[in-house]
């Protein structure tokens, strides 16, 4: 394959302020994205994109807006694999948990979020920031 043909990689970025609004607003623009690179609504990841989008963001919103005025959404479109990324400064690098809370506050999130991606094929890992003082949830799903 020539230079020249090899398949691109696109990016896209959103800072969003770390309040509810941000979590629909996160959505449509994902949505937006999506569709600009050939994955409309009837493609099999679209609506599992979006709902890890709005459980990461709602995390972010929910758990780090003291610590994070801001958050940082990422989305990575690849030839093979789409990568979605939430970055906020709280410290806490949260895991899925086993069981959700028993006061019914919580705790179900991103244990959709990691089932979701398994079950696509795919993964979702937490990155701390190298000070420590934050972190990067990544959702990867294959595109194949």
């Amino acid at each position: 394959m020539a230079v020249a043909d090899l398949p691109q990689t696109v990016r896209y970025g959103l800072s969003l302020p770390t309040v509810p609004a941000s979590v629909p607003e996160a959505r449509r623009r994902v949505r937006a994205e999506l569709g600009a690179h050939g994955i409309g609504p009837d493609h099999p990841l679209t609506d599992t994109v979006l709902l890890v989008v709005s459980e990461l963001v709602t995390n972010a919103v929910r758990h780090a807006a003291e610590h994070s005025p801001s958050t940082a959404l990422g989305l990575t479109v690849g030839p093979d694999e789409l990568v979605v990324s939430v970055h906020d400064r709280h410290p806490h690098c949260p895991q899925a948990l086993a069981v959700p809370h028993q006061d019914g506050s919580g705790g179900w999130g991103l244990g959709l979020v990691a089932e979701l991606a398994e079950a696509f094929g795919g993964g979702m890992d937490s990155h701390a920031d190298p000070d420590g003082g934050g972190k990067t949830m990544v959702v990867r799903l294959p595109l194949g």
